[in-house]
This record gives C-alpha cells, structure tokens and sequence, in this order.
C-alpha cells in the first residue's frame, strides 16, 4: 500500500498507536479513569496547534514564504493532527471518515461522494 492508497477508515482501524497508554485502559469509558486518554490526546493536540502558530507567527512578521524546512514541519504536525482525530474516533466510537463527509458536505453545500476524483 502506498501513502496515496491509505484510506481513513483503514488508517483509523489499523492504529498501531491503539495499546493501553495505561495498564486496562484502552477505551475512555473503561476501568473508572474517563477521558483520560482523550485528555492526553487534547493536550498533544494543543501543543501541536501551538506550534504551527508558531511557524506562522514568525512568517507574519518577517514576511515572505515558509521556508522548506518550515513546510516540512507543516506537514509532520498536519499529520499529527490527524492522528488525534482518529485517536479521538477510536476512544469514542466515531467513523472519522463518515463523519469528516458529513461536515465537508455540510460546510460547504457539495455531495462528497459523487464528485470527480481528479
């Protein structure tokens, strides 16, 4: 499989990140700690987002481009973000790739599916 076949719902599924972050905790509804899993993923998340305000800060007051390695890191902290989302899919029983449709649809008044793949 390459990187371009990878679908959502099957990077979703197939997590290799889904161990226990503690002993008989997979699940943020399991062994009496809620959420706590969901709390560690909001918190890597918001260090992520901090960081691409960062890169961004710092191209909006010296101007220009980002440079390649800056885009480099857009692009490993975009990537982050989407593991939080199926880390979030997977904690709470949400098809992220179903419900990613739903909201693309919904913001912006098109049928997803029945487009052209270009």
């Amino acid at each position: 499989m390459t990187p371009n076949e990878l679908t959502i719902a099957f990077a979703q599924k197939n997590q290799p990140w889904s161990v226990p972050y503690l002993a008989g905790v997979l699940f943020a509804d399991e062994s009496g700690v809620p959420h706590i899993l969901a709390t560690h993923n909001t918190l890597h998340a918001a260090k992520t987002v901090g960081k691409l305000a960062a890169v961004f800060e710092k191209l909006d007051h010296k101007g220009g481009q980002p440079t390649v390695v800056d885009v480099l890191d857009i692009g490993d902290m975009a990537a982050d973000l989407i593991t939080a989302a199926l880390r979030y899919g997977n904690l709470y029983g949400i098809d992220i790739a179903k419900v990613l449709v739903e909201r693309v649809e919904e913001k912006n008044g098109v049928n997803l599916l029945n487009l052209e793949l270009s």
